[in-house]
This record gives C-alpha cells, structure tokens and sequence, in this order.
C-alpha cells in the first residue's frame, strides 16, 4: 500500500471516529464525567487506538470532552453557567447575523428559508424528536450563512454541538416547540420585510435562556440520562 493510501485510510479513521464519538457526546449517551474506556470504544469502533486517540484530542479542543492528566478522557459535564453562556453568545452571534442578512440577503433564499420552516411545521407531528432538533438548527444554520459570513456559521456549529442536549430537552415540550414554530417564522417575516433591527430583536428573545431555566432543563435531562441507564 503507497504511503498516500495509508494517510488517507488513517484520515477516513480519524473522521469515523471522530462523527461517531461527537454524536455520543452531543446527546449524552456517554454519561457526563464518565470516563472513557479506549480500549472497548476501539473494540466498538473496530479501529486501533490511534485514530480514536486523534479525534478524542480533536473533541477536547471543541469543549465535548474532557482530559485529565493520569486520568485520561471524560465526557464533559453539564453546567447551568456553561450552557447559559453558550445561548448568550449564540444570541449575539445570531441576531448580529440576522440585522446583516436583511440587507444582504437575496429574496429568493429568504423565501427558500419560510418554505422550509413552513414544510416542518406542517411535517412536525410526524416528525421523530431527534429528526426535529435537527431541523431546527439547519433553520438557524441557514438563516446564519445569509450573513455571507462562514465563520459565524462555524462557531454556531461547535455552539450547537455543545448545547444539543438541552435543545433537544426543551424541544420535547410541545408548547415550547409550538412557540419556537412561531417565532422562527416571525424572524423570516421580518427579514423578508427588510426589518434586520426586528428581526435581531426576535432572535434575542427567542434564545434567551437564564442560568435558572438552564439549570432546570440540565436536571429535568439528567434525570433521563440516569433514568435510562438503568432501565
């Protein structure tokens, strides 16, 4: 085997590895400060420890999991302040991007925005939970990029990633997922109306999310965790 073929196989390892162990660590199936067995996850994963190694260091360095010297790795704990923080950054980072894209935003990709939000509404009832939470990120992902800036989208990425948990336990709620339908197609509107200030306005309500409320949705979800460990 040439010495490309061999870096391109160790690559594809490392990326298998890494969406795999990401996925667990988004939706907790890892329990918070577990600490990770390298040896039955490579088992698992049917690969040596090396490229599991790589992507586990990639994790840490997006916040996903954690590292302790002589301890090895663990999957990150949930925190209130943590993730209030993370919803007040993404806050900004979205209604900033939302008062760009007013007036940089194409009207067609607008519409193409309403049209897709409009089709998960109609689609939600039967829709599976997981399928739904992702949906409502691309909602947020896309109306991100009509900033015309990638970066902003890159940071929501790893934003999303560290908050999927807590989305994923407020979206359960059927009158929270009724609200958020509600008020992400009041953001469209104003965007299609060319209102960015009203539509940054919107946004900033619709995330704002207290350490109180966060440490509410944190204990209501581990309680499912622990709950599900056992049954």
């Amino acid at each position: 085997m040439s010495s490309n073929a061999i870096l391109g196989t160790a690559s594809t390892s490392v990326q298998r590895a890494y969406e795999a162990l990401r996925g667990m660590a988004m939706r907790f199936e890892l329990k918070p400060g577990e600490r990770l067995n390298e040896v039955e996850l490579a088992r698992s994963l049917a690969m040596s420890r090396a490229p599991l190694r790589e992507a586990m260091n990639r994790l840490t360095t997006e916040g996903l999991l954690t590292f302790v010297p002589n301890q090895g790795f663990s999957c990150r704990r949930l925190s209130a302040a943590e993730i209030a923080a993370l919803y007040e950054v993404r806050a900004e980072l979205e209604a900033a991007g939302a008062r760009i894209a007013a007036t940089r935003a194409k009207r067609g990709d607008l519409e193409e925005l309403d049209r897709f939000w409009k089709q998960s509404e109609a689609q939600q009832e039967a829709t599976p939970l997981e399928e739904m939470v992702a949906r409502d990120e691309e909602f947020h992902l896309r109306l991100a990029a009509l900033s015309g800036n990638p970066e902003r989208v890159r940071l929501l990425e790893n934003i999303n990633a560290r908050i999927h948990f807590v989305r994923r336990v407020n979206l359960e709620h059927a009158a929270r997922r009724r609200a958020s339908f509600a008020e992400h197609e009041a953001v469209v509107g104003c965007l299609l109306r060319g209102d960015g200030d009203g539509a940054a306005e919107l946004l900033r309500r619709h995330l704002a999310l207290s350490a109180e409320q966060a440490a509410s949705t944190i204990r209501e979800g581990l309680a499912r965790i622990y709950a599900e460990s056992v049954a």
